[in-house]
């Protein structure tokens, strides 16, 4: 925890950074799809934990909906707040004077970069990761009562985010498997358990949708394609440079005598290998292993090899291109088909057709989600029984429209009703 101080302005110039982001770069689907949410607020949802639809409910209290911009605000000011608190956590963990190597690693990852914009669960996985090693780098110095209190805050806090968390805390321990027999630590671990009570009730109450969800219903079979992307995949996640060094440092902090080093490398090669894993069963997003972005930040930060010029000269580059990248989503340029431009005109020719009324959809949560986004109508989406659920079903808000005049917008049709039936749904 050296040079805190001298970290301020560029914290200020970061969160600007990320905040002309937040305000410019078209809304994504997901992010849609979790301000739905935060208007339903609740101990947890059919995909996620609650803390994203929190993120979002605050967001958009904060927020007055006013224009287009800010109404993209409205659902992200919590998450640049947020990221900007996590580069700041990830700085006091880290254990250098040398601010600039920290600086130029973060910067040079691209995914890290995205969630200090994009409201995902992602974005407060990665702050309460930095918390949770910044708090058991503390624990393993002192053992002491506040780092303890802190620890089992951290865990809560990743557990609220993500359930990808889990193997965050799991891989952890494996590298300092001893400390299981630590009594603060399972202190640490009761204090998590109970702050996660709420949540814990909330998926027994609802039949364990989220478990169900992420086990079963992601278990597509196997493709070649799901393993051959892996790599490539994750090259983008980090950036070239930083997985390779990640994973070489990684290795080398799993055979190291430090319990916190040790414990770095395995939550790296962990979240790394366990995801391989996973693409013999089915497709595995790209960013399901960002948490390990944290770690990689505080080995590659603290490693000699950041003294060599080549390695600067290279994340320099990539932090270049994140810059420009950053720009060019800002402009709205891209081509419709990549899903991160022109939105808002799908959207306005969606209300042209439904002619002011409610919408039913039927297909993903992403088309009821962005139009309720960007018109603030009625918009809700019905199951067909070949499709997967999502919250829309637990929400259940077409029975409100029943007998209510609505259009049905199926994959390729437009119907009008004028009193909608559970037979129009079905059809």
């Amino acid at each position: 925890m050296y040079g805190v101080k001298r970290i301020w302005p560029w914290l200020l110039l970061w969160g600007i950074v990320d905040l002309l982001c937040a305000l410019f770069c078209e809304i994504h689907a997901d992010e849609a799809y979790y301000r739905l949410y935060g208007q339903f607020l609740a101990w947890g949802y059919f995909d996620h934990p609650p803390m994203v639809g929190l993120m979002t409910a605050v967001s958009a209290a904060l927020v007055p909906a006013t224009s287009l911009i800010l109404k993209n605000l409205s659902v992200r000011l919590v998450t640049v707040l947020l990221h900007v608190g996590t580069v700041w956590v990830l700085w006091k963990a880290v254990q250098s004077t040398e601010l600039w190597k920290f600086l130029l690693v973060a910067a040079s990852i691209p995914m890290f970069c995205a969630y200090g914009f994009l409201t995902t669960p992602d974005a407060p996985l990665l702050f309460f990761a930095a918390l949770f090693f910044y708090a058991y780098r503390r624990y393993l110095t002192d053992r002491s009562w506040s780092a303890t209190v802190l620890l089992g805050l951290s865990m809560a806090g990743m557990m609220y985010s993500k359930y990808i968390a889990a193997l965050v805390i799991a891989f952890a321990v494996l590298g300092n498997w001893r400390i299981v027999k630590e009594g603060r630590f399972w202190a640490a671990v009761g204090i998590a358990l109970a702050l996660l009570t709420p949540h814990i009730a909330w998926q027994f109450q609802h039949g364990w949708p989220s478990l169900v969800h992420q086990w079963s219903d992601r278990a597509l079979g196997y493709q070649p394609l799901y393993t051959l992307e892996f790599i490539p995949n994750q090259l983008a996640v980090f950036n070239p440079f930083v997985w390779a060094l990640m994973l070489w440092l990684g290795a080398k902090a799993i055979l190291s005598k430090d319990a916190f080093q040790r414990s770095l490398g395995c939550v790296i090669w962990g979240l790394q290998v366990f995801f391989f894993i996973m693409t013999f069963r089915g497709h595995v997003e790209p960013h399901w292993t960002v948490a390990a972005t944290v770690p990689a930040i505080i080995l590659l930060t603290e490693s000699e090899l950041m003294d060599r010029k080549w390695l600067r000269a290279s994340l320099a580059v990539f932090v270049g291109l994140i810059l420009i990248a950053r720009v060019i989503l800002m402009l709205n340029i891209l081509p419709a088909s990549t899903g991160l431009a022109h939105k808002q005109e799908q959207c306005e020719q969606l209300h042209e057709q439904a002619q002011g009324l409610p919408i039913v959809f039927d297909g993903s949560f992403q088309r009821p989600s962005l139009y309720r986004f960007f018109y603030n109508d009625e918009a809700v989406r019905v199951r067909q029984p070949n499709e997967r659920m999502n919250h829309y079903d637990l929400l259940h808000l077409e029975d409100a429209l029943m007998g209510q005049p609505v259009c049905i917008m199926r994959s390729d049709t437009v119907r009008f009703v004028d009193a909608l039936t559970k037979e129009d749904l079905d059809d």
